[in-house]
């Protein structure tokens, strides 16, 4: 079985960190798997060469402008040169022009698109559903990551019934494999004291994440507590203003992008993810795993992964989030129960369950 997976590129978003993790799995499990990209330029070159070292071909169009119509045709004419049995594709918009260069194909492969989003601002326009219902009739299958995205992408477009829920999974062998930062290395590294609290938000910073409500929580929980924002984003400076108003810049460390969020996530106290929503989120499961607490925004994308409402804040509450921050922080029991709920539930969504789902769905395309 060939398969091509096409996406814009390999950069810092969940989706194309999930591609990351899976493609070697995929190439494990004897699957001849290729990346198409519609410009590398922007990429990780730490993902590209993970990907590239699992023996994994990929093949770069060097377009100029992802939105773009030639993308279309450059896709066609690589799709006309090198044929597949299942063309697999992420993100918007190389879901459009996979579509339409397919439907100009006379031999077709099976075409599939993973939606990774419960709302993109397509939707808020009433004029784009006609044209998102055609860009994705010629997809045999979607994949919606969670039932929410199901539900909402089947209300924008139709087509329920060539949607299917397969949830994202968590690479749990990476997770445990991480080494976990020594403490004092860490706090030197940022002019932290040792015996201080650290918080970890791992996120871009771009809507819909919400670092400013983590920055006000960080106000009332005191001295003791110390904020790590590891992401990069337009929105930095905002947040900046924020913890400048709240007076906690000193406790507030801006990490920019980093590679070993795993063992970030390990070396921390706790682990949070403020959202206004998400599609469903790679940063929670990871969190999940990394035996420490987790506390998410009670919103679609990372309330249907964890183990209960114990994990769960308000979305923009501030103050409960600082509230329950410092509770667990402040009881060791109550803490280690956390993890060892989370611990158990996470096994749920190892990796290698959802790429078995993905190969069964992509054996039965063909096999119609």
């Amino acid at each position: 079985m060939k398969v091509l997976v096409i996406i814009n590129d390999i950069s810092q978003g969940g989706g194309e960190k999930l591609l990351v993790s899976s493609l070697p799995i995929f190439k494990r499990k004897d699957i001849d798997i290729s990346v198409l990209l519609l410009n590398a330029a922007n990429s990780v070159p730490s993902f590209l060469a993970h990907i590239e070292n699992a023996g994994i071909t990929i093949h770069d169009l060097r377009i100029s402008n992802f939105y773009n119509p030639v993308c279309a045709l450059e896709i066609w004419k690589f799709l006309k040169a090198n044929p597949f049995d299942v063309v697999h594709v992420h993100l918007f918009p190389a879901s459009y022009w996979s579509s339409l260069a397919i439907s100009m194909l006379k031999t077709k492969p099976v075409l599939i698109f993973t939606e990774h989003s419960n709302h993109n601002t397509r939707r808020d326009k009433q004029y784009f559903r006609p044209l998102e219902k055609a860009f994705y009739r010629p997809y045999n299958a979607i994949i919606a990551i969670t039932d929410s995205v199901k539900e909402k992408l089947s209300e924008w477009i139709g087509q329920g019934d060539k949607i299917k829920v397969i949830n994202n999974g968590v690479d749990l062998t990476t997770i445990a494999n991480a080494s976990k930062i020594e403490r004092q290395h860490l706090c030197a590294e940022l002019n932290i004291p040792t015996n201080a609290k650290l918080i970890l938000m791992a996120a871009g910073f771009r809507y819909p994440k919400d670092q400013a409500t983590l920055i006000r929580a960080c106000a009332l929980l005191g001295e003791d507590f110390h904020l790590l924002l590891a992401g990069e984003g337009e929105a930095m400076e905002a947040s900046q203003k924020i913890a400048a108003e709240c007076e906690v810049s000193d406790r507030i460390h801006y990490l920019g992008f980093r590679t070993e969020i795993s063992s970030l996530m390990k070396s921390v106290d706790l682990n949070v993810l403020s959202s206004a929503y998400e599609g469903m989120s790679g940063v929670t499961l990871e969190s999940l795993a990394a035996n420490v607490p987790f506390l998410g925004s009670d919103v679609a994308g990372i309330k249907e992964i964890v183990p209960n409402q114990t994990f769960l804040f308000a979305p923009a509450d501030h103050q409960e989030l600082a509230s329950k921050a410092r509770a667990i922080l402040g009881n060791a029991t109550a803490s280690e129960n956390m993890i060892k709920e989370a611990q158990s539930f996470v096994k749920n969504f190892d990796l290698e369950f959802m790429i078995d789902e993905y190969v069964s769905l992509y054996k039965l395309l063909l096999a119609k």
